[in-house]
């Protein structure tokens, strides 16, 4: 597990541009990771110590999430998520982000106290949805689809009405594509697998409700091929938040 710290530290009698931003990570650790490049690629024109501040807490060893959820046996991926949690608030962080999608689902059983801090990417995808207006065909892990993360409780239920979800044979695809994408495959493989997808579904746009497919919009974007295979990417979103401190 490993903390790392981008910027500098503010000295005696000076406020740093930046708030401190914690990082839950390591579910999975490549997709955390690539948040990070995100960030700083955002803002790689402004001077060093004008960029960002960011702990990134990376613990790949927590529970398989969508496993937890198949079983109900949740208490480990909670206590996971709160110890990680904790351990960057008491680092310091003034807000924090989860970076796993799948394990959205445990946060409404912490403490007021963390949750407060967090920054929801759920919420984030809901927000963004609102605003687009159109249909987005949903791409997130099995455990995710299975408990409803994007479609519970009253803004899930608006959502729903621009979500398009996958068929089973479909769904279970996309599952095996993101662990190939865990393993450190190539994501370009994957952007294959849009292009045949996105057209059954008669949508144009998705959203990347698994953090690995930040993996995949960035070669998307690296490839020049954003208005060919537009996507809602909570990360990509949050990433430009904390480039402008704005969580």
């Amino acid at each position: 597990m490993t903390a790392t710290a981008a910027g500098p530290i503010a000295g005696p009698g000076t406020r740093p541009r930046h708030p401190l931003v914690g990082v839950v990570g390591g579910m999975g650790p490549l997709a955390s990771v690539e948040l990070l490049r995100t960030v700083y690629r955002a803002c790689r024109l402004h001077p060093e110590q004008d960029t960002p501040r960011v702990l990134l807490w990376s613990d790949p060893a927590v529970v398989d999430r969508t496993e937890a959820i198949g079983s109900g046996e949740l208490d480990e991926l909670r206590r996971a998520v709160e110890s990680s949690l904790r351990g960057l608030l008491a680092a310091g962080a003034e807000r924090v982000v989860v970076a796993c999608i799948t394990a959205h689902h445990v946060l409404g059983a912490l403490p007021a106290d963390l949750t407060a801090r967090c920054v929801s990417l759920v919420d984030v995808v809901h927000e963004e949805l609102a605003a687009a207006g159109e249909p987005h065909l949903l791409l997130c892990s099995s455990g995710t689809a299975r408990a409803g993360i994007l479609t519970s409780g009253a803004a899930g239920a608006r959502a729903a009405r621009q979500l398009v979800a996958l068929r089973p044979p479909d769904q279970e695809a996309l599952h095996r594509e993101i662990h190939r994408l865990k393993r450190g495959e190539d994501p370009a493989r994957t952007i294959d697998f849009l292009r045949e997808t996105l057209p059954r579904y008669g949508v144009r746009s998705f959203v990347a409700a698994c953090t690995e497919l930040h993996l995949v919009t960035r070669a998307i974007e690296d490839a020049g091929l954003s208005e060919a295979l537009p996507s809602l990417d909570p990360l990509t979103v949050v990433a430009h938040r904390i480039m402008n401190g704005e969580l």
